[in-house]
């Protein structure tokens, strides 16, 4: 397999650093140190420069997590650091959608930047005495601290690094970069079926907790029908409805680790095979016939058997996720 041929590396960074955020106030600090009698250093006080809770600074936020969600819906993980790996299939597609992601993002930082002068007044009169004007930077400042970088770079060649050193010490470095890459792209096989458990998790949940919405009915047991559409009226459902969307949702799921399966690896293959399988019943027919939900969910529940045998690794928490109330610095 050649690799550097099949995928590249990338990276996403965004810094919203004109949102300004939380700031240590020495001011407050002292305060409760002088009220509770604490030694010194030992508590913190803190404020944020600007209402978190304003449309534009939502909207900023917003916009920013959708970036990262597209840098982790399309790409794998990629060692310890914040690259990750992009098939060379879903390049074209990748970017288009990471375009128009910071096409938003942009928009969405202009439009917090038109409010930022009404936001800084507001500050002054909420923050009162711990107010400080020279932490709040120009509009032009501000646009200044907002950052985005995506970064493309090929898989490195070992032959590359290697080229200049001893026999002996290059058959080491061939081993270890082929380990280092192997490990890697374990790693990423393991990202594609955590992918496939979480679909179909959700896909098994909606069909198990689904319950038909029976038909109205009079004092005689005829059915009662709307009388302009003549449409039979039904009774609110209170099962867990589902959308169309639960099968495109599982479809596109198929798509994506299809072309993420950098090594042909069988048990992927597999995995694509069962999804696609489970895409196969229609979202009508799960809604109308009893028989064919029961069957698509059988094979929802197996999948999701054999998905948990293949999932033996625990999956770290990447630093790229974070609670979207705050300020992200991806």
């Amino acid at each position: 397999m050649q690799l550097a041929k099949s995928a590249m590396l990338v990276s996403a960074n965004v810094v919203n650093g004109g949102l300004l955020g939380e700031r240590k106030d020495d001011k407050a600090s002292a305060l409760i140190e002088d009220t509770y009698n604490v030694a010194e250093r030992r508590t913190k006080a803190s404020k944020f420069l600007i209402d978190r809770k304003h449309k534009s600074v939502k909207q900023v936020v917003a916009a920013s997590q959708r970036v990262r969600e597209v840098v982790y819906k399309y790409t794998m993980p990629w060692g310890d650091d914040k690259t990750r790996l992009l098939p060379i299939k879903l390049i074209d597609t990748f970017k288009v959608k990471i375009g128009t992601a910071l096409a938003e993002l942009e928009e969405a930082r202009e439009n917090y930047l038109t409010h930022y002068p009404s936001l800084v007044s507001d500050s002054e009169r909420d923050l009162a005495e711990l107010f400080d004007r020279s932490q709040y930077p120009t509009v032009e400042k501000a646009r200044l601290l907002f950052k985005s970088k995506v970064t493309y770079w090929p898989i490195p060649d070992s032959a590359h690094f290697i080229a200049e050193i001893a026999e002996e010490s290059a058959n080491e470095a061939r081993e270890m970069i082929k380990r280092e890459i192997e490990d890697r792209l374990i790693e990423a096989s393991y990202d594609m079926v955590r992918r496939a458990k979480e679909v179909v998790s959700i896909y098994v949940d909606k069909l198990e907790n689904y319950k038909p919405a029976k038909p109205l009915t009079d004092d005689h047991g005829n059915k009662i029908r709307h009388w302009g559409t003549g449409k039979v009226e039904t009774e609110a459902s209170n099962g867990t409805a589902f959308r169309d969307s639960l099968v495109e949702n599982v479809k596109e799921t198929a798509r994506l680790i299809e072309n993420m399966n950098l090594t042909g690896n069988p048990e992927i293959i597999k995995v694509v095979k069962d999804l696609n399988r489970l895409s196969g019943f229609a979202a009508y027919h799960l809604r109308k016939s009893d028989n064919i939900r029961a069957q698509a969910l059988s094979a929802g529940q197996q999948m999701l058997v054999n998905l948990t045998m293949l999932d033996l690794k625990d999956q770290e928490v990447s630093d790229m996720v974070t609670d979207a109330s705050d300020y992200m610095d991806m």
